[in-house]
């Protein structure tokens, strides 16, 4: 059956080659652009299997191709390739969605990011979270084309290296990692690809995560994806950063006015008499001929000629929609002198204000808010292995696992593996997993030793072998120190000393995953 799959999958790949290339036979691209394009497709179709195996949560390889082409056939116009020059203003590539030109060197990395750009778009969200659009737009998608273009980046057929300077934004990809190891690719697939406003994304991953881990960590990291998503944007956009700034001090200023119930009572009232009063005189206006005519000219005299009023029919036009707009105001107003609708609002505008001042928008606190992402992330692997009994599964958060503690933390290089104050969650989640695979009989035992056996098993969370099920455990005693040499099947990876104060039975030679 395996063989069959293989022959499939191979004579698959070979088809959307043949596409891509019947798409290029179309296109009015260089014969090396053409040919950067094909070699970018060979690349991902030699090195996915390994992405796949090592990353987890990702598309088909098909998907992944199909998607390719279709940006390739349906929005790319142009390509230009480049050469390299220091003070060139070209930032490796570039995209205009415009006109559907990139401008990238010859590589196929750089071309692959531009491809995926050119297919996103802003996303669609619900009008009551209007001001969150622009945001997770960009977290999304900056954190999809770097999630994507992984594939050769890190991997080429054979090992998996982590190309760290090429990675776009490390603060960024570390968040949307987390995010989708916890909610899964195919989720944030289908938040990117929905087209209706109508479908509030956000509150189905909220259900979501609330169903698998419970309502506290649910609520916390929503609150974290939508604080990180706006302070990254802000890092970028004075103007955004500036426009959120304002906004909390609004909320903030709110707050202390409904704190003051009577005054604050007091000011909607005084403001519902004066639209109350604007009605009365478009009323008046509507069913008087001379004043509509004084109105069309007062209002013409101060508007520039493009912005004119065609006529006194189109004015009563206006003048009608002005009117239903002091209406809604009205009622607006109804509701909040109403005492449901009083303490509805101030709740509502209490919870904004909690969670706006919790936006570090200068990033002064950056480094604390990662990690409690990262401790929260660790905790809710803790649920999901704790409930999971399929064995496949369960060998998928060796791999989730592996991959998490290889992500990079800061622009330094440093590695989740090396945050000591992630030491001890790292710790319970490998602990449970061990110990839960020992039980499934997924893993063999090296040792009954648990500490021993612990320390050895443990060692598979640091290596950079691709297929975790290659791994041949061999054990030996040299001038009274315990070795433990790791093989990828027949070829070292590397040989670890154990540490122990106790003379322990141990087997040779042991093929770890059952």
């Amino acid at each position: 059956m395996e063989k069959k799959e293989k022959k499939l999958k191979k004579i698959h790949l070979k088809d959307y080659t043949n596409k891509l290339e019947k798409v290029l036979e179309n296109k009015a691209f260089s014969l090396q652009t053409k040919n950067l394009l094909l070699s970018m497709f060979y690349k991902i179709e030699n090195a996915y299997a390994d992405y796949e195996k090592t990353k987890v949560e990702v598309c088909d390889r098909e998907i992944f191709l199909k998607y390719l082409t279709d940006i390739i056939r349906e929005k790319c116009n142009e390509i230009e390739i480049v050469k390299f020059e220091e003070n060139s203003k070209l930032n490796k590539y570039s995209v205009n969605k415009e006109t559907g030109k990139i401008t990238t060197l010859g590589n196929e990395f750089y071309i692959l990011n531009a491809i995926i750009e050119l297919g996103q778009e802003t996303l669609c969200i619900p009008t009551e979270e209007e001001l969150l659009k622009l945001p997770i737009s960009n977290f999304l998608n900056l954190g999809i084309r770097m999630h994507m273009s992984e594939v050769i980046r890190d991997f080429n057929g054979w090992s998996w290296d982590i190309v760290s300077k090429e990675i776009l934004d490390i603060e960024l990809n570390l968040v949307f990692q987390n995010f989708v190891l916890l909610i899964g690719y195919d989720s944030i697939l289908e938040w990117i690809k929905n087209k209706s406003p109508l479908a509030d994304y956000l509150m189905l991953v909220y259900e979501q995560l609330k169903q698998e881990f419970g309502l506290e960590k649910a609520k916390e990291l929503i609150i974290l994806f939508c604080k990180f998503s706006i302070e990254m944007y802000c890092k970028k956009n004075k103007e955004q950063k500036n426009m959120w700034e304002n906004y909390r001090k609004e909320n903030i200023l709110e707050l202390e006015r409904l704190d003051n119930k009577s005054v604050y009572l007091e000011e909607v009232t005084k403001q519902k008499k004066k639209y109350t009063k604007q009605i009365e005189k478009i009323d008046k206006m509507l069913n008087n001929k001379e004043d509509l005519q004084k109105e069309y000219e007062s209002r013409n005299e101060k508007l520039p000629n493009k912005d004119k009023i065609f006529s006194i029919r189109h004015l009563i036009n206006k003048l009608e929609i002005e009117r239903q707009e002091y209406v809604d105001k009205i009622k607006d107003c109804n509701i909040l002198i109403d005492p449901k609708g009083y303490v509805a609002r101030k709740d509502n505008i209490s919870k904004k204000v909690e969670f706006l001042k919790r936006l570090d928008l200068d990033r002064k606190n950056s480094r604390k808010s990662l990690l409690e992402l990262c401790k929260l992330f660790l905790s809710c692997i803790q649920i999901k292995i704790a409930k999971e009994q399929n064995k496949q599964k369960i060998i998928s958060y060796f791999y989730i696992l592996r991959y998490y503690r290889f992500l990079i933390f800061e622009k330094e290089g440093t590695l989740l593996k090396e945050i000591e104050k992630l030491e001890e969650e790292f710790e319970k989640s490998i602990e449970l997993l061990i110990e839960k695979s020992l039980k499934l009989n997924i893993i063999d035992y090296i040792t009954i030793d648990e500490d021993i056996n612990y320390q050895i098993t443990h060692k598979l969370f640091d290596t950079k072998m691709i297929d975790l099920n290659n791994i041949v455990i061999e054990t030996k005693v040299e001038d009274g120190k315990l070795f433990a040499t790791y093989y990828d099947t027949n070829i070292i990876e590397n040989t670890y000393e154990i540490y122990s104060n106790r003379t322990v039975k141990l087997k040779k030679k042991v093929k770890l995953f059952i």
